[in-house]
């Protein structure tokens, strides 16, 4: 009875452990201080090599340094702890071990290879990985419906569907899916209202989606990762003011910690233009598009930005 007892109070002392590290590793990661995101991490497999999470986070991060950094320099490492998660939970489902969270961790997986294929334009092979993905998921939620983390995945795909016409009431559903999942999920509630933020953005919601972009920022303001949706979001509002300082706030962010960034930094700077131009001042505008000129020259990545930065620069240079 006593080495039951020792074994089980073993087992909660290494998951608070396993879950300590995980959080950190997240935190970190929203706030784009990836050196303490791998540390932590790192962490959290040595302390238990076979569970699937610790893999799982990792190829998240390497996912959110890759659409960060706009760069497929680290796509290798990405794909070897996706292999690694669904290694792990294949072979827990095998054992009959947690296996709705194992469902989880390879439906997750799936979809972050998708949106990595969407972002490269390839949406055929982005779709086999998201069908992949929901498989999962409904295996996941069948054994365990309140399992909330895999709600931000399943509203994604959800909100998603009701893109098309004849699915347009699954918009809503994915909707109060996500929201499901930024209240009550184990690991992603911050990413999962940030998701919700852009979603609610997208519906018109604005007054909802600025509430949940502002309780981000304040909780995590020196990083990028929730200032790019709140500064969206502002710009949606037509709050010119609000716009330009959450803006300005990533150009330098970005100047500072990833100067090699381009696409990035032409990014931030036509945002700029464009609430600028709005205000009227259109010398910022102008300078804004002459160092958007200088950097996107023969640049195939911001091709599409420069046409739009010569449709403002043509209006500001009528408007003086």
């Amino acid at each position: 009875m006593f080495s039951v007892l020792l074994f089980v109070l073993f087992s909660f002392s290494q998951q608070d452990s396993l879950d300590l590290y995980i959080n950190k590793g997240l935190d970190a990661s929203y706030i784009e201080d990836y050196d303490n995101a791998r540390f932590y991490i790192n962490k959290a497999i040595m302390l238990d090599p076979n569970n699937p999470l610790g893999y799982f986070v990792y190829a998240g991060l390497f996912r959110l340094f890759m659409s960060d950094f706009v760069t497929d320099s680290l796509l290798d490492s990405f794909f070897y702890y996706a292999d690694k998660t669904i290694e792990k939970a294949n072979l827990r489902i095998k054992n009959g071990d947690e296996e709705a969270w194992a469902h989880f961790y390879i439906g997750g997986i799936n979809m972050y290879i998708s949106s990595f294929y969407i972002e490269k334009g390839n949406y055929i092979k982005s779709f086999g990985f998201a069908e992949r993905s929901i498989n999962e998921i409904k295996f996941c939620l069948a054994q365990e419906p309140e399992l909330y983390d895999a709600y931000l995945v399943m509203g994604s795909y959800e909100y998603l569907k009701g893109s098309f016409p004849l699915w347009s009431t699954y918009k809503n559903i994915g909707i109060e899916k996500v929201k499901k999942a930024a209240l009550m999920s184990k690991y992603s509630q911050p990413m999962a209202k940030n998701v919700l933020a852009i979603l609610l953005e997208r519906e018109g919601r604005l007054d909802e989606s600025l509430e949940i972009a502002k309780e981000l920022v304040n909780t995590y303001p020196q990083g990028r990762t929730f200032r790019w949706t709140l500064s969206k979001v502002y710009m949606a509002r037509e709050e010119w003011d609000e716009t330009i300082e959450n803006y300005e706030y990533l150009l330098l962010n970005i100047i500072q910690e990833q100067p090699g960034n381009n696409y990035n930094i032409i990014q931030t700077k036509l945002s700029l233009a464009t609430a600028y131009y709005k205000k009227g001042e259109y010398d910022k505008v102008i300078q804004l598009c002459n160092d958007i000129f200088e950097r996107g020259k023969n640049n195939e990545k911001t091709k599409k930005m420069v046409k739009e930065t010569e449709k403002i620069y043509k209006k500001a240079k009528e408007g003086q």
